[in-house]
């Protein structure tokens, strides 16, 4: 997989208020209520604009690195969102009023941002140079190297939430929050950029063509957990254990029901798909229904 490294003012700034709508606790003291503030504004005006927030919020984080500028992006992000017809200018102009206020409250918060981005970034990915090639080829044979995309931008973004990461399967884009230390011992960070890496090529319809696309992101995060854990044993970088699956949840953000027994779910699930080795497509949706809502 050819990776191409990058990193974004404007990425780190919409990951970070992606995080905020979902509901995650800042990790960075130094951005408080002003800017935190200014996101939950851009976030009531969406609703009260009638936008789709799911696609909207998933577009803003898929195409945020590729511009520079708040209006080419907002309008960008609303016609995948709703359709070319259906974009006003006067609708982008006041969304990208919105992301300006936003980012103002950043960049008070966070002036030398990008250069502290960039010396963070290059540990992560000398890691993923020794160990990622490694790591991407077990994946692939423990699942189906049809998953493995031909190339991807890697994305490093500000660690607002102490930890983080999100795969836009769309644009073959992987968001990465550039951490020092791991965030929890036995599950390295490049572990982490592994397992959203693999999530990418999900949206071919040999994969997803029996999953809603409501949900596809969530059951290729799903999916990917255990074998990515299994393949890291093969680099030495971490293990497949119950705990360490118990453990990835949390910290790596999945969002999943807290009274369902999930990672026991998934064992079980990686279990069977080893033992059987069903088209990936069908142990997906197997995963899916296992699940439920």
């Amino acid at each position: 997989m050819e990776l191409e490294w990058k990193t974004s003012e404007l990425a780190s700034c919409c990951h970070t208020i992606v995080g905020i709508v979902r509901g995650l606790p800042l990790a960075d003291s130094r951005l408080g209520e002003p800017f935190a503030d200014a996101a939950l504004t851009l976030r009531q005006h969406v609703a009260s604009l009638r936008l789709p927030e799911g696609p909207f919020w998933s577009n803003l984080l898929a195409y945020s690195h590729q511009v520079d500028d708040q209006r080419s992006l907002l309008r960008t992000v609303i016609r995948k969102s709703i359709g070319i017809d259906s974009t006003s200018e006067d609708l982008v102009v006041k969304l990208a009023n919105d992301l300006r206020e936003v980012e103002l409250s950043w960049r008070q918060a966070l002036p030398l941002m990008l250069d502290d981005l960039t010396l963070r970034m290059r540990p992560l990915q000398e890691q993923w140079e020794a160990r990622g090639p490694g790591l991407l080829r077990a994946i692939g044979q423990l699942t189906d190297e049809r998953l493995l995309a031909e190339r991807a931008t890697v994305v490093a973004v500000h660690p607002a939430f102490g930890g983080g990461g999100s795969a836009s399967l769309a644009t073959n884009v992987v968001r990465i929050e550039a951490l020092l230390t791991n965030v929890v011992d036995g599950l390295p960070e490049v572990v982490r950029l592994g397992w959203l890496l693999a999530q990418l090529n999900h949206e071919l319809p040999l994969f997803c063509d029996r999953i809603h696309g409501s949900r596809l992101s969530l059951i290729a995060q799903l999916a990917m957990l255990p074998g990515v854990l299994q393949a890291s044993e093969t680099v030495e970088l971490s293990e497949l254990t119950p705990f360490t699956i118990a453990e990835a949840l949390p910290a790596w953000k999945i969002e999943v029901a807290a009274d369902k027994d999930i990672a026991g779910t998934l064992l079980t699930w990686w279990d069977t798909y080893r033992q059987t080795r069903p088209a990936w497509g069908i142990a997906l949706a197997a995963l899916d229904q296992m699940i439920g809502d």
